[in-house]
């Protein structure tokens, strides 16, 4: 029990140590103006209009804010003209009055309030889970639209670009840790059982000589090398681990190689995703967003104008400010920037079309037309070009033909679309009678990776990472001076016996057997005793059996004892390190997960109250979990059978 206590204390020790407990510095150096919630309130701020003057006005009073359906549909209908494809702050006020309305049993009113945060922001998720709870509420029975509105939920998350980098580093950073948890404790197992071997070695080899002298003096150097040099924790284990290579089995040695290549990736992949975050790249990537599927400020235009000046070739960011420009009316600025684009980037269908919107805001029709055609050349299966294509000959001739056409192959391609904008078209605005092209989601993502991979590609950073300098005092220790280590020390492993330790009593042995792979480790006294069952001096036996029964007693109450805390660790105690490290790093995903429950960098925008269900999903797996781990794990029985043998 003092043994499993003390393990438990260090490897306590040593997490609080990994997730920085310890110390002042912050784990995620990810700076302040990362993901402002300060952005997204200036946004609002500057949708400021006279068609919604009552909103400022109510603002302005100390009364509570209420918005009435007439209201609401100005509002909605004064965003379509501006080109506004998203309102967050105003969408999820109505959330809140809808969640008030819905506990107060206003189920109709809850169902208004919640469409109108749905159309003022269509990316919004919050709204759709929302939604499914009031048809719970309605009706428990009507479970395909309760599921339908989750899943809608769920895949707008994925639609939104903001949400989904958030999310993907969020997944990364608990992933990465899960594993290099797991790494931590292996490496405190093999560091706990095999360190005394490499002791025991010392003190058999330690003579008077001059030369034993020195070469243990060196072993023991050796041993507080990490420190000397200051390796962080997870170099420090593994260079233990490597140091212990001879005196562990094979099984174990594999996941050494494992956790070498882990260490040497994940680490450098998550600073090289926190420096991209807070780049200029990926802040300007977020301003188009922006700029793309939400409400702007000056302040973005400005950011985007500064970042052209500095990259003029930049097409996407050029199509943005044209997109900006054109909304606000601007259309001889906007020509200028979609030109630019297109002269940068030749096969840039979107700012083609977007090219011919702003030319038939002009009244320049054959142009339009022509590059509608041009878009159309490009990529021939886009409703929208079609559609504003439309638009155009119905401002050139009064001949349905090509109107009609046109218009139906547009319908064809994407219904769902072109049926919208048929029925928002009442309003003379242009940014109602066309339709503008924006850069998706995965237009985005695909930049943010190409951004962060560089010109080299991923094949350049997975080699590079092997030449990063691992963290200590000397900057030139690099995982391939590990690597070269591990190999050399692996030729010099299989030309010395090394001893290992009898899974029987503990004592340390050299491997005389190969029957089985758990036999060839047991000592040579109890492989006579307890396999071959062979009669020695009763002393001998008694001694023996007392010993190897105490040494079973031991491992069982440590392995059961420390299972209860780290799922995983009895079956990495006891040498099954495959199921053990599996359940280990499940057991970390799940307590990652409830440390940052709203996520690692949260998106106080979109912030909501604690959700009882997804509590309940997490903490009832979890619970089911551990549960099943410890039902699973109190039927082992301890490894060998011993008893005390007295004749």
């Amino acid at each position: 029990m003092k043994k499993a206590i003390l393990i438990l204390g260090i490897t306590l020790l040593v997490l609080f140590y990994y997730l920085g407990f310890f110390s002042k510095r912050e784990t995620l150096p990810l700076s302040s103006d990362f993901f402002s919630t300060r952005t997204y309130t200036e946004r609002e701020a500057a949708f400021e209009l006279k068609e919604i003057g009552f909103l400022k006005k109510r603002a302005s009073e100390s009364k509570p804010l209420t918005i009435t359906q007439k209201e609401l549909e100005v509002l909605y209908q004064t965003q379509l003209d501006r080109g506004v494809k998203n309102l967050p702050t105003i969408s999820l006020f109505l959330l809140r009055k809808s969640q008030e309305a819905r506990e107060q049993g206003e189920i109709e009113k809850a169902q208004e309030l919640i469409s109108y945060a749905m159309k003022i922001s269509p990316a919004l998720s919050q709204p759709h889970f929302e939604m499914a709870k009031i048809h719970w509420k309605r009706n428990p029975l009507h479970l395909h639209l309760v599921f339908s509105e989750i899943l809608k939920g769920g895949l707008k998350k994925f639609q939104d670009y903001p949400s989904l980098l958030r999310l993907s580093y969020h997944g990364l950073y608990i992933l990465s840790n899960a594993i290099l948890m797991s790494f931590i404790l292996f490496g405190m197992g093999i560091l706990i059982k095999y360190l005394p071997l490499y002791f025991y070695d010392l003190r058999k080899n330690l003579t008077q000589e001059l030369q034993s002298l020195l070469v243990n003096g060196l072993k023991v150097f050796v041993l507080f090398l990490p420190i000397f040099l200051r390796f962080d924790l997870l170099w420090s284990l593994f260079f233990w681990s490597t140091l212990l290579w001879g005196y562990v089995p094979h099984r174990e040695k594999k996941f050494i190689v494992f956790f070498l290549v882990i260490t040497t990736y994940f680490p450098f992949f998550l600073r090289s995703s926190t420096s991209f975050l807070n780049s200029s790249n990926s802040e300007v990537l977020l301003e188009m967003n922006e700029a793309n599927h939400g409400n702007w400020t000056k302040a973005t235009e400005e950011k985007l104008k500064a970042w052209v000046r500095n990259q003029p070739n930049d097409a996407e960011a050029l199509f943005t400010l044209g997109l900006i420009a054109k909304k606000q009316g601007q259309f001889q600025q906007a020509e200028e920037y979609y030109l630019k684009a297109i002269e940068y980037s030749p096969q840039f269908s979107q700012a083609f079309s977007n090219l011919g919107n702003v030319y038939l805001a002009q009244k320049k029709i054959p142009l339009a037309i022509s590059a509608y055609q041009q878009a159309i050349q490009i990529n021939p299966h886009k409703g929208a070009y079609y559609y504003n294509l439309s638009r155009a000959y119905s401002q050139e001739t009064f001949l349905s033909g090509k109107i009609d056409r046109t218009f139906q192959k547009a319908r064809e391609l994407d219904p769902e679309l072109i049926d919208f904008y048929s029925m928002v078209v009442d309003s003379p605005h242009m940014n109602r009678f066309v339709i503008d092209e924006s850069l998706t989601t995965y237009d985005l993502w695909q930049r943010c990776l190409n951004q962060f991979m560089g010109r080299e590609g991923i094949l350049y950073l997975l080699f590079k990472a092997w030449f990063e300098r691992v963290p200590s005092v000397i900057p030139f220790l690099a995982p391939i001076l590990f690597l070269t280590f591990l190999i050399g020390f692996s030729r010099y492993a299989r030309a010395k016996r090394f001893l290992t330790r009898c899974p029987m009593c503990g004592s340390p042995t050299h491997r005389f057997y190969l029957e089985t792979q758990r036999q060839e480790f047991i000592c040579f006294n109890c492989y006579r005793l307890f396999v071959q069952k062979e009669k020695l001096h009763p002393k001998i036996m008694e001694k023996k059996s007392l010993q190897a029964k105490a040494f079973q007693k031991e491992e069982q109450v440590t392995s059961t004892f420390l299972s209860y805390l780290f799922t995983g660790f009895g079956y990495l105690w006891r040498g099954e390190s495959l199921k053990g490290l599996i359940l280990l790093f499940l057991f970390f995903i799940f307590i990652l997960r409830f440390l940052y429950w709203y996520g690692l960098i949260p998106d106080m925008r979109l912030q909501s109250f604690p959700s009882f269900p997804l509590a309940l999903f997490w903490g009832g797996g979890f619970l089911i979990f551990y549960l099943l781990y410890m039902w699973d794990f109190r039927k082992q029985k301890p490894l060998f059978e011993i008893e005390v043998q007295k004749d």
